[in-house]
């Protein structure tokens, strides 16, 4: 029976479903549609020892292999077994064979349809797959955008295209979102759960906690958030862009002259340190423990942070010192090391951050923008126009 007279007909729309992110998308996307929704974790499998044994069974496997790119097909069928192995053309005319079906794949790098499996025998039903470069998603039909899976429409007749206008807008628009999604950046704050204010890192937090009043069912807790900044949205507080033409970042690989890796010998209170990491690791130590910053000036770098970090010595206000017991090594190896001073001079005006996974001494940008409080950076910057000719 019609539709009744002068009620339009459904538009079919096409419709993203999404399969597992994983090594064997283009397995689950296929099965999807040619099998239903329903499917355990061994139909990847299954389908692979398909490919496998099709490139076994080839009547020329010497042709075969060199098709594939292998030096045989047991080696393919080796290759492709092996669940970390992505599928790609080869696979998917395997698998339109295998299921006597057209593979409509809607490609969002080239914005075109590439079919495989025209050319097989009783082959009347045309799928449809989203490839975006790297993953595989199954493209249904249905009557309505939110179309639920038991309405969806898996398959169409060979030879019909009307999912393709469809599902190359759906490709267009994942381009689109994606080109938005690269041009975001993202920073880690923590959020207090008392007044929901965003923090840089946890010690930003304890100082907060001890200067803002919360009320009396404040518990100190917090959680881990991420802040995204659009295109051309202000930075959040205690964020960089370490791609900005003013940011000058080093890290403490020992190559820099700004990290504390760097060889530069300089003297502190009568004891020799090979670099700034050396003194900065026994600066804890400094009128407690003389014998151990000894050892550890004269220890090597690596020796030198297993010394410092197997010792319960350190003074009981380093915390409270360490701005200031920062400040007089990097003073001291500035009058004393000219590579170091004239490198940092050489800086100009550039914002210095010191990338380290520690956030008081430093920043880390796991997000795309870097927190921390940077405090080696600022030192740098401050014993910079010190240094200056007035």
């Amino acid at each position: 029976m019609g539709l009744p007279c002068g009620r339009p007909r459904p538009m079919a729309v096409a419709v993203r479903r999404n399969v597992p992110n994983d090594h064997s998308c283009l397995f689950w996307a296929v099965a999807y549609l040619t099998e239903g929704s329903e499917l355990g974790r061994a139909k990847a499998k299954e389908l692979r020892e398909v490919c496998a044994q099709d490139a076994l069974q080839d009547p020329d496997p010497f042709t075969r292999a060199l098709l594939l790119g292998f030096n045989s097909v047991e080696e393919y069928a080796m290759w492709i077994r092996n669940e970390f192995h992505w599928g790609g053309e080869n696979e998917i005319l395997c698998l339109a064979k295998h299921y006597c079906v057209e593979v409509a794949v809607v490609c969002c790098e080239s914005m075109q349809v590439l079919t495989y499996g025209s050319d097989l025998p009783l082959c009347s039903a045309r799928i449809y797959l989203l490839y975006t470069g790297q993953h595989y998603d199954p493209i249904v039909s249905g009557s309505s955008a939110d179309v639920a899976v038991d309405q969806e429409q898996k398959r169409q007749k060979k030879g019909d295209k009307g999912l393709e206008s469809g599902a190359l807008k759906i490709a267009k628009q994942h381009v689109e979102e994606a080109a938005k999604k690269a041009k975001q950046r993202r920073a880690k704050k923590i959020k207090c759960g008392g007044c929901g204010a965003l923090l840089s890192d946890a010690e930003a937090f304890a100082s907060h906690c001890g200067e803002v009043e919360h009320d009396d069912d404040f518990a100190y807790d917090c959680e881990e958030v991420e802040v995204v900044i659009e295109e051309g949205d202000e930075l959040p507080d205690g964020t960089i862009d370490l791609n900005a033409d003013h940011i000058y970042s080093f890290s403490n690989t020992g190559k820099d002259p700004l990290c504390h890796a760097f060889p530069a010998t300089f003297t502190v209170g009568g004891v020799s340190f090979p670099t700034m990491e050396h003194y900065w690791q026994a600066s804890q130590f400094l009128g407690v423990n003389d014998d151990l910053v000894r050892k550890i000036a004269g220890a090597s770098l690596d020796d030198a942070l297993i010394l410092a970090g197997g010792s319960a010595d350190a003074r009981s206000d380093w915390r409270d010192k360490r701005h200031e017991l920062l400040q007089q090594g990097l003073e001291a190896k500035a009058a004393q090391s000219s590579t170091f001073k004239d490198a940092l001079l050489g800086t100009g005006d550039k914002t210095l951050v010191y990338l380290d996974a520690d956030p008081w001494a430093g920043m880390m940008a796991p997000g795309g923008l870097a927190t921390g409080q940077n405090y080696v950076g600022k030192a740098l910057m401050d014993l910079r126009t010190k240094l200056r000719p007035s």
